[in-house]
């Protein structure tokens, strides 16, 4: 299966501070692939690298073979790697409907040219409506649509973030706990979308997570990340079975 996503020796300063220590792995085309560690490991350091909120210090990223380390966060959301992020305060107080309908990339109504062109904006906005309420349809949240997203449960907002992500038309997609404060059967649910989006989307994933059932039970390979190092990958009977990893995350 074709390398979709690669980061070569990778690293990123804070000051004195290592966050990132050349940190190297490859995600391949429609797989779910985890990465694990403990707290300050910097595992959320590499995604904000990997998506262009930070700046590699040295290293490579590369997303289908392009070069993609040092462009912008836009940028490399519209070549297809979208980055998930937590619903912030002031999106909590936009409707459920309103936070998907911020999403879509490259709308033409957001150009300062876009009220000459009319038609084409009202033909892009009844494109991603329809777009928004199927997904919502798909993702379980249409009978949400009207609500406060500030007042959704831990499950549904973070459906809710993974959906305004799928939005901006993603080939990969990077999840940083995507199942956090979820309960028992809303993060069944979650694993449940995740699998689904990739085997009837074709999408591929990249999750941060410390809930291990959702590691252990969608994710293969699954890479540790210890110091801003890489410390092991392998497939969850791999990881389970590694000292090293025992002893420095899963508690021995």
């Amino acid at each position: 299966m074709a390398t979709i996503l690669e980061a070569k020796e990778v690293y990123k300063y804070f000051g004195g501070i290592k966050a990132v220590d050349g940190f190297s792995m490859e995600v391949e085309n429609k797989s779910i692939t985890g990465l694990i560690g403990p707290n300050g490991a910097g595992k959320t350091t590499f995604f904000n690298v990997a998506a262009g909120i930070y700046q590699p210090d040295r290293g490579d990223i590369f997303f289908k073979g392009e070069q993609i380390g040092g462009l912008r966060p836009d940028q490399i959301c519209q070549k297809g790697l979208t980055r998930t992020f937590q619903i912030a305060r002031g999106l909590g107080e936009m409707t459920v409907w309103e936070n998907v309908m911020l999403a879509p990339k490259a709308q033409t109504g957001e150009s300062p040219f876009g009220a000459f062109i009319f038609k084409r904006v009202k033909k892009e906005e009844k494109e991603n409506w329809e777009k928004a309420a199927a997904l919502l349809q798909e993702m379980g949240l249409y009978e949400q649509r009207n609500e406060y997203a500030k007042n959704l449960s831990a499950g549904q907002r973070k459906m809710l973030e993974i959906t305004r992500a799928i939005m901006t038309d993603p080939e990969i997609l990077l999840l940083d706990e995507p199942t956090a404060g979820a309960t028992v059967d809303e993060t069944k649910k979650i694993m449940a979308e995740i699998e689904r989006l990739r085997d009837e989307k074709g999408l591929t994933f990249l999750v941060v997570e410390h809930k291990m059932e959702v590691i252990m039970n969608i994710c293969n390979p699954i890479y540790v990340m210890h110091n801003g190092q890489n410390l092991a990958v392998g497939d969850p009977k791999d990881i389970q079975g590694n000292k090293q990893v025992r002893e420095v995350y899963l508690g021995g």
